[in-house]
């Protein structure tokens, strides 16, 4: 695939969203036009049509991906190394350090991966091509002693050499650490890949990853896509089947149609370090937090800048090596959107930032519509009602003997057409996605065969219909307190646990269920005839505080596999780092990691 095809399919996808989302915001239009077109109407249609036009474009990416993904043309418009000289590590291989940013995160943990990866890069022959840095952020004194013991004992094999530092104060957060970074050491590598401390990467992947940045020297940036792994309650396992099952697709789209001008997602990533030295100092935005300050979601930012400056961003969908954990529990989850949501609105202020290009706007613009989508579903919700109750209290005219029938009724039909619509294009990824996978025997096998795949895909897909409604309130919440003014800040994330206890729960979720059950005594109340309508919508909410309690139990996630249930590559075939990692946490001793004396200066050891 060339450059100048990416830009054909752009426009390609872009005619086919809005052209479905003509015909349907056209439909509403003939409903409402009866008696003639209200403000509220009006407004209605113009919410429906920006919302129905984003799951619209998410639906044709999914498309393309399970096109790419069937067909194998999983190709971009890069040149492919001509030797395996580069990839493997040789005495000529550009130093590329591995930067592994920490904040008071498992010390055991952390170096657990480091450790698995080192090794991976020793079985790829890579070895002599990388270093590590541990870059810690980290404020608690446990946590930075656990760091210097367990660097220590990690730093014996002199294979590839590790390093660490703690900064005294941790400005700009995961970004002014790399910052700190580049401006001590950067000049000393010309490659860095940014990881987070869950993240994973295998020796061929990022021996790959080399390769392709030593043949293509007009790329700054390479972005992996990632894979869930590691998951054990119930919630974790949901999301880490979808990532196999249907992120691989979206990721495949996305890269087919974004070509060179990628997006960053802060990790797993490869990049240039010189151009990232040169322009991807980050602002501070004016005014106060949260609009103002320090920017947040740095990556998004990161990758404009590079692309402004002329160099390439990719994103290339090799789904074998690149890997990372996803939050235990519906709470903190919610509690890591909070943060991005703050971090993607702030995007807002450099929509019109000059020079930036027309994609690089579209992906801050697309990220911000992510968390402002919740609100909008929420209006578009609350406005449909109220308009519903005014048609079935206003009274009935007639002509003649005959009455003139309100648009709920006498235009039944098309709304639910219009209904199905939207609820096809939200589902039909998933069942896309399963039929690529099906069509895959190798891939089916490994999620567990054919019936046990399907199922997966149908219980997901029940959950995801659960938790939607939970997610729109959280996010419709927190864009509510980022509109006033209440800021949050980057903490430290949970990466396991025993799960939520069902006080959390209730204590996280009672806001859901009430809002749930006062929605359903009004609607039932008002307008009967429509409950049913609305019965989807409030289970969901109703039922959020067992629903966040039972997703977070390890002993639920741990059933769901027995039963072959969200199976997923890494847990049927396995994958050897993965597996590396859970026996290095197995056999470590939890003592080493305990707090001790640090002598000055022995903490940094110095490339």
């Amino acid at each position: 695939m060339k450059r100048d095809e990416v830009a054909v399919q752009r426009w390609l996808i872009l005619g086919l969203a809005l052209s479905i989302t003509a015909v349907a915001a056209t439909r509403l239009l003939v409903i409402f036009r009866v008696d003639g077109v209200s403000l509220l109407e009006v407004a209605l249609i113009c919410i429906f049509t920006l919302l129905f036009s984003l799951i619209a474009i998410s639906f044709w990416v999914a498309c393309v991906g399970a096109h790419a993904l069937w067909t194998g043309s999983l190709e971009l418009p890069l040149r492919e190394p001509h030797t395996a000289a580069t990839a493997s590590g040789d005495a000529g291989h550009p130093r590329t350090v591995l930067l592994v940013p920490v904040y008071n995160e498992n010390a055991g943990e952390v170096f657990a991966r480091i450790q698995a990866m080192r090794e991976s890069l020793r079985e790829a022959g890579a070895e002599k091509g990388f270093d590590f840095f541990v870059l810690s952020d980290s404020t608690n004194p446990d946590c930075r002693a656990a760091e210097i013991a367990a660097w220590r004992r990690t730093r014996e094999d002199n294979s590839v050499r590790i390093f660490y530092r703690n900064r005294a104060e941790n400005t700009g957060q995961k970004a002014g650490n790399i910052a700190e970074f580049c401006r001590n050491w950067g000049a000393m590598y010309d490659y860095m890949v940014v990881l987070d401390a869950d993240s994973l990467m295998t020796g061929r992947i990022l021996a790959r990853l080399v390769s392709l940045m030593d043949a293509n020297p007009r790329s700054a940036l390479i972005q992996a896509a990632p894979l869930l792994v590691g998951g054990e309650s119930l919630f974790a396992r949901s999301q880490q089947f979808a990532s196999w099952a249907y992120g691989r697709m979206f990721a495949a789209g996305l890269a087919k149609l974004q070509g060179p001008d990628g997006n960053y997602w802060g990790h797993n990533a490869i990049i240039r370090v010189r151009p990232f030295m040169e322009h991807c100092g980050l602002p501070v935005l004016p005014g106060r937090p949260p609009f103002g300050g320090e920017i947040m979601s740095h990556d998004f930012v990161e990758a404009a800048l590079l692309r402004r400056a002329g160099w390439d961003v990719w994103m290339v969908p090799e789904f074998d090596g690149s890997y990372e954990t996803s939050p235990p529990t519906l709470i903190d989850h919610l509690k890591r959107d909070r943060r991005w949501c703050q971090g993607n609105l702030q995007h807002i202020k450099l929509l019109f930032a000059q020079g930036l290009r027309m994609p690089n706007r579209l992906h801050m613009a697309f990220g911000a519509l992510s968390y402002l989508s919740s609100p909008l579903w929420l209006m578009l919700i609350l406005l449909f009602s109220a308009h519903t109750i005014s048609i079935d209290r206003s009274p009935v005219t007639y002509v003649g003997r005959y009455p003139v029938l309100a648009w709920p009724i006498s235009h039944t039909v098309a709304f639910v057409s219009i209904a199905i619509a939207a609820m096809m294009l939200l589902y039909a990824p998933k069942v896309i996605a399963l039929f690529v996978l099906l069509h895959d025997r190798e891939a089916t096998r490994q999620h567990g065969g054919a019936r046990k795949l399907a199922l997966s895909v149908f219980i997901e897909s029940m959950l995801s219909t659960l938790v939607a409604p939970i997610f729109m309130l959280s996010h419709s919440w927190f864009v509510l307190n980022i509109l006033i003014g209440r800021n949050t800040l980057w903490g430290s994330q949970r990466r396991g646990g025993k799960g939520t206890g069902l006080a959390n729960a209730a204590s996280a979720f009672a806001p859901h269920t009430v809002i749930a059950l006062g929605t359903g005594y009004l609607v039932w109340t008002w307008t009967p005839a429509n409950f049913w309508w609305y019965l989807p919508l409030l289970a969901g909410m109703a039922t959020a505080i067992l629903f966040g309690w039972l997703t977070s139990l390890p002993a639920a996630g741990a059933a769901a596999r027995r039963a072959g249930i969200f199976l997923v590559p890494s847990e049927t075939t396995g994958l050897p780092i993965v597996q590396r990692v859970d026996r290095l946490l197995a056999e470590r001793d939890p003592g080493k990691d305990a707090p001790g004396d640090v002598p000055e200066g022995e903490a940094l050891q110095t490339a």
